[in-house]
């Protein structure tokens, strides 16, 4: 389920998707900083499947891009999430996610096409917050859960929670 196309007027807007990730899970800080953390053989072996379920749903999709947290644990599950794909999806690492910086991440929604499916790898508990400032609607998100909403409209933001994988 990758872009969605409306007609409105006659007219196809095609509109962008996003999926908020939570990292898998990660080690406990014994030694370490909180971005230093780590991904457990555990974490990554059960994430595993899920990146899996993701790829399915955006199979034959091309215009992908992948946001993650500077975070050792996000950007592992983010590899993980583009080592599934079949197409290669853009990447960046954004220190906004790591801080919940919601305002930040929105004003670089413009800068994609409508027709790309942004997955944004992050945390607790600003993905929850994120899914309310999407569709009104807070979601929980275990490690490795992931929510996908379609953006009916950036000004103002709405979006649709359209799936689940947990």
């Amino acid at each position: 389920m990758g872009v969605r196309i409306r007609l409105e007027g006659g007219n196809k807007v095609v509109m962008m998707n996003i999926i908020l990730v939570r990292h898998a899970k990660a080690e406990h800080s014994f030694g370490k900083t909180d971005r230093e953390r780590n991904l457990t053989p555990e974490g990554i072996r059960m994430f595993e499947t899920k990146a899996q379920v993701l790829a399915e749903k955006l199979s034959g999709q091309e215009d992908i891009v992948i946001w993650s947290s500077p975070a050792n644990r996000a950007q592992e599950t983010a590899d993980i999430i583009a080592e599934n794909l079949q197409t290669r999806a853009a990447r960046d690492v954004e220190q906004s996610i790591y801080y919940g910086d919601f305002e930040d991440i929105f004003s670089k929604f413009e800068l994609l096409d409508l027709a790309t499916t942004l997955i944004i790898v992050g945390h607790q508990p600003s993905l929850s917050y994120w899914s309310g400032y999407l569709s009104g609607h807070s979601v929980p998100y275990s490690t490795g859960d992931m929510a996908c909403f379609e953006v009916i409209s950036l000004e103002p933001l709405y979006a649709e929670l359209v799936w689940t994988i947990s």
